[in-house]
C-alpha cells in the first residue's frame, strides 16, 4: 500500500477532498461486490454495527491526518511518521487485553521519536517537515487504534463487511466538509486516479490487511509492512522529483529499525509460548 501516498501529491485537493472520493467510490464498489455475490451485510446486533461504524469514524481522521501529513511535508516524511504506529501498537495491544505494556516497547517508542527527531531540521510549527511528523504521528495513533478494534470484531464478521461499514461511516463524516468534490471528479484525468485509488489501493488492499489480522497479532501484521515507506520513497522521488535529504535516510533507518526489531521480539514470544 506504499504507493498509495502518491495519490496525495497527484490529487491538488485538500485531503478531507480526496479521502471522502477514495471512500465513496470504494462503497460504491463493495456495495457492487456484495449485491453480485447475493452476500450479507447484516450485524447480529445494533451494538456491533455501533462498534463497526465508530471505527470508521477513526478510519476517517487517520486518512485525512496522513494525506494532510504528506501534503504539508512529503511522501516519505508522512509515511515514515506513520509507520511509528507499530510501536504505538506494542504499547497499546496489551493494553486491549488487560495486560501491561512491556517495558521494552516504551524503550521502542522513544527510540522511534528519536528517530523522527533526526527527520526535522526544526521543531516549530513554521516549520513544514515538523508539521508533517505531527500529522503522521496522529495519523499513526489512530491507525493503530483502529487497528486493534477492528482485530476484535473480525473475530465475527467478514472482513470486506467491517471494511465496507467502516468506508460508509467514512463517507458520512467526509462528504459535508469535502470541498472541491465534484469539480475532482468532473476532470476525467482525477476521476481516473479515484478509481484506482478506491478500487485497488482500499477495496482490495485494505480487505485483504484486515484478514491477515485474523492470523496475526496487529504488531506483527504492521512490522511486515515495513518496506512500504522504503519503496514509497522511492516512488515519490521516481514521479514526483521528491529527494529525500540524508537526514530522512537516517531518521527512517531508525524507524524502520525499531519495527523490525518488535517483530522478532513478537516472533521470539511466540516460539515460547509453543514450547
Amino acid at each position: 500500500m506504499g504507493n498509495v501516498t502518491l495519490f496525495a501529491k497527484l490529487l491538488p485537493f485538500p485531503a478531507v477532498t480526496i479521502i471522502s472520493g477514495r471512500a465513496l467510490f470504494s462503497v460504491i464498489l463493495l456495495g457492487l461486490f456484495f449485491w453480485l455475490r447475493g452476500k450479507s451485510v447484516s450485524y447480529r446486533s445494533f451494538k456491533d454495527f455501533a462498534f463497526v461504524f465508530g471505527i470508521g469514524i477513526l478510519f476517517a481522521l487517520h486518512w485525512v491526518t496522513y494525506f494532510h501529513s504528506i501534503q504539508v511535508s512529503t511522501v516519505a516524511v508522512g509515511m515514515l511518521s506513520l509507520f511509528t504506529y507499530p510501536v504505538f501498537s506494542a504499547i497499546l495491544e496489551p493494553m486491549f487485553g488487560g495486560k501491561r505494556p512491556e517495558p521494552f516497547a516504551f524503550f521502542l517508542a522513544l527510540f522511534s521519536f528519536f528517530g523522527l527527531f533526526l527527520i526535522v531540521p526544526d521543531l516549530s510549527w513554521d516549520n513544514q517537515m515538523f508539521q508533517g511528523v505531527v500529522w503522521g504521528v496522529v495519523s499513526a495513533v489512530l491507525y493503530a487504534i483502529r487497528n486493534l478494534l477492528t482485530k476484535e470484531m473480525h473475530v465475527h464478521y467478514p472482513s470486506a463487511q467491517i471494511l465496507f461499514t467502516q468506508l460508509i461511516a467514512t463517507s458520512i463524516v467526509l462528504l459535508p466538509f469535502a470541498d472541491g468534490l465534484f469539480v475532482m471528479l468532473a476532470e476525467p484525468k482525477y476521476l481516473v486516479f479515484q478509481v484506482v485509488l478506491a478500487g485497488v489501493f482500499t477495496s482490495l488492499a485494505h480487505t485483504i490487511w484486515i484478514r491477515s489480522l485474523s492470523n496475526l497479532s496487529v504488531t506483527t501484521a504492521g512490522t511486515l509492512s515495513t518496506l512500504s515507506p522504503i519503496y514509497g520513497s522511492l516512488a515519490a522521488w521516481y514521479f514526483l522529483g521528491e529527494v529525500p535529504p540524508d537526514r530522512l535516510w537516517l531518521g527512517g533507518g531508525v524507524i524502520l529499525f525499531c519495527a523490525i526489531l518488535e517483530v522478532f521480539r513478537k516472533q521470539a514470544e511466540s516460539g515460547k509460548g509453543e514450547e
